[in-house]
């Protein structure tokens, strides 16, 4: 083997050798030595990796069902760069049973680890779980696979799933927790962080990650007492001792801050500088520049890169601070964490004296460094906001994509979604609000949003998902009126949406709403038609009296003599009351106000064919349909009147009236035989006759058809046709108007 390899690489002429003078022996010796300890070096790492393996199986072997074991080996090994190892012994293992399900999930957690195969690890614990869907481990592990992937919309589902299935499992809810915290769903992560903290009340970590989030949802008290949990569980918690400091120093208690911080030095082995910079950014923002300079001052102290600077921040004020800030950082590169601090430090401090484009060009500094520094971006937009509102919007945008914690920023933002009608993006900023600041006006908006939603899904009838949208939109008005209950807008909107579920607690916020802004005519109008069509009872008895209606509609059209719905509503309630002339004068109103109101003009043609104005009440209709283009029975009266009063002028406008009412109703054996008349009329005999079978086919014992029928069989010269559809006329009504003129048709057609 090693004359082979030298062979291969010394292929040297015998001239060569005498004129390297000796030197090639040397080289050629030198070679082969390292060769030797190379291939001994190879020898040496397969016999370690042997034992390495023979060790490991020795300890899995101890307790082979422990999952716990297998996975700490499989971490030490990732740890130790030996995972080979593991992947070895559970690649052997699987190929021997390869539907076992432990195996599986074992070379998938091996494969997750070692980060060389993430689809290997994938269609390994969907294997496990095909064969032991319960084995909620496998379900964790897929799940932390996709989340490796970025697929979070997957990962969460799976966890759901596993979590329903197996509801003690505290470690999936552990990862459900952690992935919400990642999404900035803090509701949601401290849910799951709390069912995992009652399964483990003694992990100072989980009480850490519950107080972090408590804090960011501006739930000082309950963050503090979280810290406090966690100091508790662990007495060196240092990091704990510095969250207690910084809530503290919000609460603008700066001695306790300073009191926390010494504690959690005394007890900090390495102190590194960035919760001192922490600290400083908290006191400038509390406006309390003396303990701002003195942690500033602190931190300086503790990092490599500024320590040689740490004296000239001693007795300074903040304007002295800044240009001496502004100086050292100018001169140096952006490369740490403790940079970025600095320059955003620095930022505030020339935001404070308005030297805008000084604090513009340190932030841009941390963004630099940290794309997804949310406050950077957040100070930006405000600085933007002043001359540039597209790139503020766009700063505002990044600030809360990561994680921005400032209400009055997304409510910006919600504002400028809402004016660009950008309603997706609306919902996910008026959420993330909600869930720091419970907000009225979010609420009221977002109701109205979902309210919209579920119009635009009748129109598709999705049942299941306007149901839910009109919940939602229930929920947050409802939420809006309990947040600020002397608000007449919400708590008319809450009266309509419980006007439109027929309760009668709808009168309450109605009344309610009257109280608090009693020159609204809207208040008393929605109070009106609901009494006018509130029932109760099996009977549906109307419940209030017409005088008390009455009373809340004249109210309204007092204060706004153009609303239409009042005028409508008056007319509905003076015909109940038989009083037609003024039923009449409401709805003449109704239409003087908009022409195309579709309810007041079906009202009044009906009354003008009462009274023989059949012309009036083509009109009426004609109108009513330009209101309510979809109104099948506005449409079938307009032809049947139009075909009844001039056919010959108007039997293409009926014609394309049933033409709308056949697409939106197609098994409507009325509209059927109509059409197939106006076809007819038109000439068009052979369709006429289709439109007349279809009708048959829906309502077999209708005698008009069968005429209509033997009328068209008889002009297409089909007259034995013509004389079973009209004999149909007399088996069907022998007592029938039809009846005698079938008769006197098959006799005038005895010879044909």
């Amino acid at each position: 083997m090693i004359a082979n390899y030298c062979q291969f690489d010394f292929r040297l002429s015998k001239m060569n050798l005498i004129l390297l003078n000796g030197r090639l022996i040397f080289i050629f010796y030198i070679l082969v030595f390292i060769s030797i300890k190379s291939i001994s070096a190879l020898a040496n790492d397969e016999s370690n990796f042997q034992t390495a393996v023979e060790r490991y199986r020795k300890r899995i072997n101890q307790d082979p069902k422990n999952l716990d074991l297998h996975r700490e080996m499989v971490l030490y090994a990732t740890k130790t760069n030996r995972i080979n190892v593991p992947l070895y012994i559970y690649k052997n293992i699987q190929a021997k049973q390869p539907n076992n399900p432990l195996f599986c999930y074992l070379l998938a957690y091996t494969y997750f680890h070692s980060n060389r195969s993430m689809e290997q690890a994938i269609d390994l614990a969907k294997k496990a779980l095909s064969h032991q869907n319960n084995f909620w481990q496998a379900s964790q592990l897929l799940g932390e696979c996709y989340t490796k992937k970025g697929n979070i919309e997957l990962a969460e589902e799976i966890f759901l799933q596993a979590v329903e299935a197996q509801k003690d499992a505290w470690p999936i809810k552990l990862q459900l927790a952690k992935l919400y915290q990642s999404q900035q769903a803090y509701l949601k992560a401290l849910t799951y962080y709390r069912q995992v903290s009652a399964k483990e009340p003694k992990s100072a970590s989980i009480h850490f990650e519950i107080g972090l989030i408590l804090r960011r949802l501006k739930r000082l008290p309950e963050a503090q007492s979280a810290f406090q949990k966690s100091i508790h569980h662990d007495k060196k918690h240092v990091y704990a001792y510095y969250q207690i400091g910084q809530i503290y120093a919000l609460q603008k208690e700066p001695n306790k801050a300073i009191n926390q911080y010494r504690k959690a030095r005394r007890l900090d082995p390495r102190p590194k500088p960035k919760p001192r910079y922490e600290l400083a950014v908290i006191f400038l923002k509390q406006e309390d520049g003396r303990n701002a300079i003195s942690a500033l001052r602190s931190g300086i102290s503790l990092d490599s890169k500024y320590a040689n600077y740490t004296n000239q921040f001693q007795n300074v004020s903040t304007l002295s601070a800044a240009k001496k800030l502004s100086e050292i950082l100018t001169n140096l590169p952006v490369e740490t964490e403790g940079d970025c601090f600095l320059h955003f430090f620095v930022a505030q401090l020339h935001i404070k004296t308005e030297q805008f484009k000084t604090a513009r060009w340190h932030l841009e500094q941390v963004i630099s460094l940290q794309p997804n520094h949310a406050e950077a971006h957040a100070l930006l937009g405000q600085i933007y906001e002043q001359s540039n509102m597209p790139e503020a919007i766009n700063s505002f945008e990044q600030a809360v994509e990561h994680g921005n914690e400032k209400v009055e920023i997304m409510l910006k933002l919600a504002q400028n979604y809402q004016r660009q009608k950008k309603n997706d993006k609306f919902v996910v900023v008026a959420e993330k609000i909600l869930e720091l600041s419970q907000q009225p006006e979010i609420h009221y908006q977002l109701a109205l949003y979902y309210e919209e939603e579920a119009l635009i899904k009748k129109e598709s009838l999705e049942e299941e998902a306007i149901k839910k949208l009109e919940e939602k939109a229930l929920y947050h008005v409802d939420q809006a009126v309990k947040i600020n209950p002397e608000s007449a807008k919400y708590n008319l909107k809450l009266g309509s949406y419980y006007d439109q579920r027929k309760k009668i607690k709808a009168i309450r916020f109605y009344e309610k709403a009257i109280q608090l802004d009693p020159q609204n005519p809207e208040g008393y109008y929605k109070r009106g038609l609901f009494m006018s069509n509130y029932t109760f009872g099996a009977a549906k008895v109307l419940l209030y009296a017409p005088e008390d209606v009455m009373a809340d509609l004249k109210k309204s059209i007092q204060l706004d003599p153009n609303s239409i719905g009042a005028h409508r509503a008056m007319g509905i309630v003076y015909d109940r009351m038989y009083d037609v002339p003024n039923a009449i004068k409401s709805f003449k109103k109704v239409i003087q106000l908009n022409p195309q109101d579709s309810y007041a003009q079906i009202y009044l043609a009906e009354k003008y064919v009462n009274s023989g104005q059949i012309q009036l009440a083509v009109s009426a209709l004609e109108q009513a349909i330009k209101g309510s283009p979809d109104d099948v029975e506005a449409l079938k009266d307009y032809a049947f009147l139009s075909l009844k009063f001039n056919q010959e002028l108007l039997w293409k406008p009926a014609q394309k009236a049933l033409e709308t009412a056949n697409k939106i109703r197609p098994d409507d054996a009325e509209i059927l035989m109509n059409y197939g008349y106006t076809l007819y009329l038109g000439g068009e005999i052979e369709k006429s006759v289709e439109q007349y079978k279809k009708s048959i086919q829906l309502k077999p014992d209708w005698d008009i058809t069968y005429y209509n029928l033997a009328l068209a069989y008889e002009r297409l010269r089909k007259y034995d046709l013509a004389k079973q559809s009209y004999q149909k006329v007399s088996e069907i009504n022998p007592n029938g108007p039809l009846n005698n003129k079938s008769i006197n048709r098959l006799i005038l057609l005895g010879g044909k």
